[in-house]
């Protein structure tokens, strides 16, 4: 092979190589979307699986004021589905924490970049669309304790 065709051979697969790390770095054609899981429960730790039907994110930990957080990037089709069980000494619940009702509420502009934040309380689970202090009453109730 001559050094002609080598030198274009390595310049496409840079060129390659580049735009493949561009496209895996980021949500192309579709939304980033992070989802924050926080803990208001005083004197409690929460056991935290989140799991979709490809990925299974583990269980993680999280006491009052310390959260858990993970990003995807959406599906083309919408129909993004993230389940989440959670649990400490004396309650449980079990929801969607993210799918395509949350999405619609909490990205009403259908934005690229998404957050989601879901805050665990005495009562139930609330969502919001942005960050708010744990009393703020415009949390969103969605559900109660099992």
């Amino acid at each position: 092979m001559s050094i002609s065709v080598t030198k274009k051979l390595f310049s496409l697969f840079i060129v390659l190589s580049y735009f493949t790390c561009f496209v895996i770095a980021d949500c192309y054609f579709t939304s980033s979307v992070t989802v924050y899981i926080f803990n208001g429960i005083p004197a409690s730790t929460i056991d935290v699986h989140v799991k979709s039907g490809d990925d299974d994110l583990g269980h993680h930990n999280i006491t009052l004021n310390l959260g858990y957080r993970f990003h995807f990037c959406a599906n083309i089709f919408g129909n993004t589905l993230f389940m989440g069980d959670f649990a400490d000494n004396s309650r449980s619940a079990h929801f969607h924490v993210y799918d395509v009702d949350v999405f619609q509420y909490v990205n009403e502009d259908y934005a690229d970049i998404t957050n989601v934040y879901w805050l665990l309380k005495q009562d139930g689970y609330y969502l919001s669309k942005e960050f708010k202090p744990y009393d703020d009453p415009s949390w969103v109730y969605r559900g109660a304790w099992e």
